[in-house]
């Protein structure tokens, strides 16, 4: 398979997860659905590697390929040395300050840069899709000395957040979750029920169009941050979003939108629709 073959996923989109409260074409998955959010991913690996990531590394889909054998300290390659150290002595010093806690000392400007720092460099979760379990939870030990969430396939005992199916039409995304006791029936569901409902409607249009009502009405329409007035743009923004059908804001513009503004705090009549 060529590059010129290769359908990167959409980005833009959200990182559907459902959380816990308590490889190959696998691997792959998971790329794909943190492609869809944006995400900076490295991925970690022996020679045996999906031809489909190889070329998302050449095309710059990631932040990088490593080709060998996985080391514990790869969980902290991208963190400035001593980092966690630092992150650590704030707590410290505050606690040996305030020995009893009646007063809660504020961050410094410093303070703040070291965790902003520390934010920006270290892993948000680490997701395993190897045949080597002793190897993965020796990893997901690790991600919970260093506070990072962990995905450990096909092993819902060891996983902080697991993956659903996802149905995406545009800004939409429904995510379908057995709690992680069918995938198969998630897929069949969005194959044989959401996507032969969903796909006559253009929820690009409805949402782009209630986006900019919502927007318009906050900055132009009725503005001000007085509990009173924002709870009078919510009760009306409620209602005429219910006033029309699904199918009738996937078909308006903007410029219908404008009229009906400007029938605020009024509603059209029953029988009036705007074209």
């Amino acid at each position: 398979m060529s590059e010129s073959e290769i359908v990167p996923p959409p980005p833009n989109g959200s990182l559907m997860l459902a959380w816990q409260v308590k490889t190959g074409d696998v691997a792959l998955s998971r790329i794909d659905h943190l492609l869809q959010a944006n995400a900076k991913i490295t991925v970690v690996a022996g020679n045996d590697i999906h031809p489909t990531i190889k070329i998302y590394y050449e095309m710059g889909l990631l932040q990088d390929l490593i080709q060998r054998k996985f080391k514990l300290s790869d969980l902290k390659m991208y963190e400035p040395k001593d980092i966690r150290k630092k992150i650590f002595e704030i707590d410290d010093n505050e606690f040996e300050d305030n020995d009893d806690n009646d007063e809660i000392e504020y961050l410094t400007t410093d303070e703040i840069k070291i965790i902003e720092i520390f934010e920006d460099c270290k892993f948000k979760m680490v997701l395993t899709c190897i045949n080597d379990y002793q190897l993965s939870l020796r990893i997901w030990q690790e991600c919970k000395k260093l506070g990072i969430d962990v995905n450990l396939a096909d092993k819902p005992s060891n996983c902080d957040f697991y993956f659903g199916s996802v149905y995406r039409n545009g800004p939409l995304q429904i995510m379908i979750s057995t709690n992680g006791n069918s995938p198969r029936l998630c897929n069949r569901i969005k194959n044989k029920i959401l996507i032969p409902n969903f796909e006559k409607f253009n929820f690009q249009i409805a949402i782009n169009n209630l986006s900019y009502l919502r927007n318009q009405l906050r900055t132009l329409i009725h503005p001000g941050e007085d509990p009173k007035i924002i709870k009078e743009r919510m009760e009306w923004n409620k209602k005429i979003t219910d006033f029309y059908s699904i199918q009738d804001w996937c078909n308006l513009n903007h410029d219908s939108v404008d009229k009906i503004l400007k029938l605020y705090p009024d509603f059209p009549t029953v029988d009036t629709l705007v074209e």
